[in-house]
């Protein structure tokens, strides 16, 4: 990598040792999560969002739901529970209805680098997620690295809420996790047709070849 990108990179990682930004919203790891099996720590599963005006008349959301949907479709990727990892690392998960599942995993090492590791399934996102059909694993470049950086910041996706209200039937969840030395981070958003959620995952679907 040249100065100027080692440069961008080392303001991305003060706090966090890593491209992936400033911290957002962080979810507690107790030792029970630690030793468990769950793919998200329990301060994130028992979150509930009341949902309407004022919380009245509108429901609520139960994080609990959403997040053994998309465990499932980690475990059937390969993928380990992001917030046990050392990190820095950064995952996005895409799950459309009626198309095949996608998980985009960017772990830096020690130096810098960053290694992007993609998976598709041969299921469906809203229904049986399949096997694994396709899976890359690549070093990013450091243009790439630099590109990454400037999404990160641009877009401020890990200081978004964790989740909100707006859901659907059939449509496509986009989540974002990462994990540092500053804690696990956890956004989802429920077929967003803009924003930073979605503008940062189309970045990362690019970076795939997809």
């Amino acid at each position: 990598m040249n100065r100027i990108v080692l440069s961008v990179i080392a303001v991305a990682m003060v706090g966090c040792a890593s491209p992936f930004g400033e911290p957002g919203p962080v979810f507690p790891v107790s030792a029970q999560d630690r030793a468990g099996t769950d793919y998200f720590p329990q301060a994130l599963r028992e979150m509930t969002l009341r949902c309407g005006v004022f919380g009245v008349g509108g429901g609520q959301r139960e994080m609990n739901g959403v997040t053994d949907w998309y465990g499932r479709h980690l475990r059937a990727a390969g993928e380990a529970p992001l917030f046990r990892s050392a990190g820095p690392s950064l995952r996005f998960t895409w799950l459309r209805t009626f198309h095949a599942p996608l998980v985009v995993r960017l772990d830096t090492a020690a130096d810098g680098a960053v290694t992007i590791t993609a998976t598709e399934l041969s299921g469906h996102g809203g229904y049986e997620p399949g096997a694994i059909g396709r899976r890359i694993e690549r070093r990013l470049s450091a243009g790439e690295t630099a590109a990454l950086t400037r999404m990160v910041e641009q877009t401020g996706v890990l200081k978004q809420t964790a989740a909100t209200c707006n859901i659907g039937l059939d449509g496509a969840g986009w989540m974002v996790e990462s994990v540092g030395a500053d804690g696990y981070r956890f956004i989802e958003r429920q077929s967003p047709e803009s924003g930073p959620v979605r503008t940062f995952g189309l970045h990362l679907i690019g970076l795939t070849g997809s």
